[in-house]
């Protein structure tokens, strides 16, 4: 029998598919990228579906109860995508970096752009 839980949670499973197959259609994400939240939204799925599969994999790995073999996937999942994160979040800070960088090389520093605005936009004293 299916709990009015199972119905719920199924529904934010199949607005998280939706989403990743939209993304996809969108060409914001990569093909790997795609399959790989497929296969989590779709593990979410079975999970929902059928709670007792994850005691019986839980007993097979040596851990107590299907929630703590949920909660150890669940925590290592989100530090590997927070660890993803943040990386990528490096790299774009070091690629904004070096932008600026050649930015500022070519155009000059804005301290020397704006000092020479200011005096291109006062009038000159012609009084010695």
């Amino acid at each position: 029998m299916i709990t009015f839980a199972q119905i719920f949670l199924l529904s934010l499973v199949i607005l998280g598919m939706g989403l990743v197959i939209l993304r996809y259609r969108q060409r914001k994400i990569g093909t790997v990228a795609f399959l790989l939240w497929l296969v989590l939204w779709t593990g979410a799925a079975a999970v929902i579906m059928f709670p007792m599969s994850t005691v019986i994999l839980a007993r097979f790995l040596g851990i107590g109860r299907g929630a703590d073999l949920v909660l150890y996937t669940s925590l290592i999942v989100t530090l590997y995508l927070l660890f993803r994160l943040y990386v990528r979040l490096e790299q774009v800070n070091r690629e904004v970096t070096q932008i600026v960088r050649a930015l500022a090389l070519r155009e000059g520093t804005l301290r020397h752009s704006e000092d020479d605005h200011q005096r291109a936009s006062q009038p000159v004293d012609q009084n010695p």
